[in-house]
């Protein structure tokens, strides 16, 4: 492999009062043509900033020096018409938080037109078909509506699929990419990741990737480098960095991998307590949209839940999981159908009532410091669900957050602390305690562990796995990290496009997966095993063209135009649920034999 880029010496430093932070060491890196850098490290080791110094950029009121050669061409001191040769166009970049990169106030289609625009000669019809193409690319439907929308009327997943085809629209010879797959499904992360993986291969693109996900380092890169405290303390081929690491935080890492793995063949799929907690029956939900179309968000949604076990709620965004969770809740009211808990009908639950079911069913959201009033303390925090929903005196209270602390894990010396002072994992840990704090039955865990680092997110599903021992909780977790739901979760439903496709015990539905869709879902996880990448199987299966629009869904099966097994009959007849097993029902007529 030539050489596409390299370093010497490259330094960024951040003033911090009378002192400064160096958050890159004088770093010394080469990337080569068609080659895959996986660049990893824990939260403030400097891969972020390092990526961005690839580019000239720091964010302010860094300084940056020493050289990095591109192509032969001196970046660092390079007058800013010769950077705007080079961003965007051979050097593309995809950040970690789309809606920070985007601009508010324009839409979509825009800010894609106008990367392009800025590097080629083509007309506003070119740019806009060129648009329409990337992001169909990624997986968005009815591409030329969502052109129309700004990023704050989009999904995380969508704003960051906007911003990865603005950073594919030159054909960029590197890109650099900071955690880009951060909020996509599993489906669409291997769509983008295969893609990338073919660009370094045939076009000879490099990639430097940061992430923090060890299954795509695995699956995708060549090489692995590792960074702490500003420096690079490990740089190895993929398969040696995985069978002999040398670094203490490569060791560490890899084991807690190796821990999660040990894990997953843990969960009991016993017998369940014939109590049925939660029924939901014949869910269905739609949005009307401003033009007046109708949205189908959930649609003839039916399961139970029983007492003793708990429920993992997957798909891609958009099929509907998050809005299920929140008909469950009451923080939306169904369209029709039916949602029981314990027996009683939850839709009719009104003011006193509808706060009694809210204590004994609780939800801990994606982002917990999103979730928490930046303002409060912890102590504070906790504190309000007790005062809602109890009658305890204060010195009741006090025991109850102490309690709850111990529960979760937490020092009791975090409890005059605010949320901007703790750790991500710290802060789901106290979003968890808050939920727990009424001695629910039910939890709604809605995506709990996408925005941690990785040493958190093992301790999260740690701690979930010994609270559902310890306190017999059952919960719905809503999840595209299929390894948690199976680590976590007795039984599986499966959603596509509104409709629950796919419903089992995580036994059967993982160990013999009946529907074209979950088993595009399964093959689409990516395990940490160099010698087992997704690139090299034969036997994957995988989905092809874009999900159809939920304003304008198709007549037959919702899947027809993407799955590997259609026949003419998938694209005429609406397809139903049935049971093909004991427990174990499909929504496909192939896979049920008819």
């Amino acid at each position: 492999m030539s050489e596409i880029l390299r370093t010497s010496a490259l330094t960024v430093r951040y003033p911090y009062g009378s002192s400064e932070t160096v958050a890159v060491d004088a770093i010394d890196l080469t990337l080569n043509r068609g080659e895959i850098v996986g660049l990893i490290g824990e939260s403030g080791s400097g891969k972020s900033s390092l990526a961005l110094a690839l580019l000239a950029l720091v964010r302010h009121p860094g300084t940056i020096s020493g050289e990095v050669h591109f192509q032969g061409q001196q970046l660092i001191g390079l007058d800013e018409e010769g950077l705007r040769a080079v961003r965007g166009q051979a050097i593309g970049l995809i950040t970690q938080k789309p809606r920070q990169s985007l601009n508010p106030f324009q839409n979509v289609g825009t800010q894609i037109r106008r990367v392009y625009q800025a590097h080629t000669d083509a007309t506003d019809e070119q740019a806009e078909q060129h648009a329409i193409t990337l992001l169909e690319s990624v997986g968005i439907n009815d591409a030329s509506r969502r052109l129309k929308a700004y990023p704050h009327e989009l999904s995380g997943g969508m704003a960051q699929r906007a911003l990865i085809s603005m950073a594919l629209s030159a054909h960029p010879d590197l890109l650099i990419a900071d955690e880009p797959t951060s909020g996509l499904d599993v489906t669409i992360q291997a769509q983008f990741l295969d893609r990338m993986w073919e660009r370094a291969n045939q076009d000879g693109t490099a990639v430097l990737l940061v992430t923090q996900d060890l299954g795509i380092v695995a699956n995708y890169c060549d090489r692995v480098i590792v960074m702490e405290q500003g420096r690079i303390v490990e740089d190895l081929p993929t398969r040696e960095f995985f069978a002999n690491p040398q670094d203490s935080y490569s060791k560490r890492v890899l084991s807690l991998v190796h821990e999660r793995q040990s894990a997953e063949t843990a969960t009991s799929n016993g017998a369940a307590d014939t109590t049925v907690l939660l029924s939901v029956s014949d869910l269905t939900k739609t949005f009307t949209l401003h033009d007046k179309k109708v949205l189908q968000a959930v649609s003839d949604v039916t399961f139970r839940v029983h007492e003793g076990r708990s429920l993992g709620l997957v798909g891609e965004s958009g099929s509907g999981k998050t809005t299920v969770g929140r008909l469950i809740l009451r923080l939306l009211d169904a369209d029709s159908g039916a949602i029981e808990f314990r027996g009683q009908d939850v839709s009719q639950l009104k003011s006193g009532a509808l706060r009694a079911f809210r204590s004994r069913v609780q939800v801990v959201f994606q982002d917990p410091f999103d979730s928490l009033n930046p303002r409060w303390t912890v102590e504070r925090i906790l504190a309000e669900p007790l005062d809602l929903h109890t009658d305890l005196d204060d010195e009741a209270k006090q025991a109850r957050i102490q309690e709850l602390l111990e529960q979760v894990g937490l020092p009791t010396n975090v409890l005059q602390v605010r949320p901007a002072g703790l750790s991500a994992g710290e802060q789901q840990r106290v979003c968890l305690a808050r939920a727990l704090a009424t001695s629910p039955d039910f939890l709604v865990l809605d995506e709990p562990t996408s925005a941690l680092p990785p040493a958190a997110r093992v301790e999260m599903i740690g701690l979930l796995r010994h609270l559902q021992a310890k306190l017999g909780l059952s919960f719905i977790l809503i999840s595209h990290d299929l390894s948690t739901v199976r680590e976590l979760c007795q039984d599986v439903a499966v959603m596509y496009l509104s409709q629950m496709v796919e419903f089992g015990t995580t036994e059967e539905v993982f160990g013999n997966p009946r529907h074209p869709y979950t088993r595009a879902l399964l093959s689409s996880v990516l395990f940490p095993n160099p010698h087992d990448r997704r690139v090299d199987r034969a036997d994957r299966t995988d989905l092809t063209g874009e999900i159809p629009s939920p304003v304008d869904l198709p007549t037959g099966c919702y899947l027809a135009g993407r799955c590997p097994l259609v026949e003419e009959r998938c694209s005429q007849e609406s397809q139903v649920l049935r049971e093909i097993v004991t427990g174990h029902s499909v929504r496909c007529w192939k896979a049920t034999g008819e």
